[in-house]
């Protein structure tokens, strides 16, 4: 008795297909498989995907961009407050 392999994922938007990952819906061309044996290396300002074994780039996957910073995000809870609290009474 065999199993059926296991549908991928996946939905369209204008461009670009995504697919599901761990981290949630992404581009499926910001997505790549690492197989065991494998890891990931920055170094350099490019990100590959490296043998573990022997050191052998698998693959280049370019240049690193640099991410912009994040934006503090407003609490709930202070949203619509002055800071103050109020006084009972």
């Amino acid at each position: 008795m065999s199993k059926a392999p296991a549908k991928k994922k996946s939905k369209q938007t204008g461009t670009d297909e995504l697919v599901l990952t761990p981290g949630g819906w992404r581009p499926k061309s910001k997505v790549h498989h690492v197989q065991p044996g494998q890891h990931i290396d920055g170094t350099g300002g490019r990100l590959r995907i490296i043998e573990t074994a022997t050191g052998k780039v698998v693959k280049d996957l370019g240049e690193i961009a640099e991410a912009e910073p994040a934006k503090p995000k407003k609490r709930r809870s202070d949203a619509g407050t002055s800071g103050k609290k109020k006084k009972p009474g």
